[in-house]
């Protein structure tokens, strides 16, 4: 014969069995609420990721409208078209990286290694690049430094945070 009783335990129901706990009443449990130190950085870098695309389809938009008449002799004018290209370049070799990258078996660890010293020799030049665009960028147009900043650094952020093992 099976003795049940139920007992408040921290006002947390809890059914025994033969002094064997059955169940527990998980309505009545409080959970504590954990908050990473970290929260408004990861905020502020999602925002800045989200906002790279925009910043970069705006400063294409106004080279293309607006400077593309404008003669090209002008030194501004071609530190930011080959930030502006150099920005473009990186974003697209995003994917190509991504579809050339050798598969691992993340389960057993077969090939891992080999994969994320791929990912990791793409960093160097990848950031260079964005770099290098961040300096023309600020050496450009004034009104498109704003957004070509936002654009090198949400795209350094995405290809960053992206091929994080």
């Amino acid at each position: 014969m099976q003795h049940k009783s139920v007992i408040n335990w921290q006002n947390i129901p809890i059914t025994l069995v033969d002094r064997r706990v059955l169940s527990v009443n998980a309505d009545y449990v409080k959970k504590p609420c954990y908050r990473t130190p970290m929260k408004g950085e990861n905020l502020v870098a999602t925002i800045i990721i989200l906002l790279a695309p925009a910043g970069l389809i705006y400063s294409w938009a106004f080279y293309l409208r607006r400077m593309r008449r404008e003669p090209t002799t002008g030194w501004r004018n071609r530190a930011t078209l080959l930030s502006l290209t150099l920005v473009s370049l990186v974003a697209l070799l995003w994917p190509v990286m991504a579809l050339l990258m050798p598969r691992a078996d993340w389960g057993s660890g077969l090939g891992v290694g080999h994969q994320v010293q791929w990912v990791e020799a793409w960093h160097r030049p990848i950031f260079r690049a964005l770099l290098l665009a961040f300096v023309l960028g600020l050496l450009g147009r004034p009104r498109l430094i704003g957004p070509i900043a936002v654009a090198c650094v949400g795209t350094g952020l995405f290809w960053l945070f992206s091929t994080m093992p």
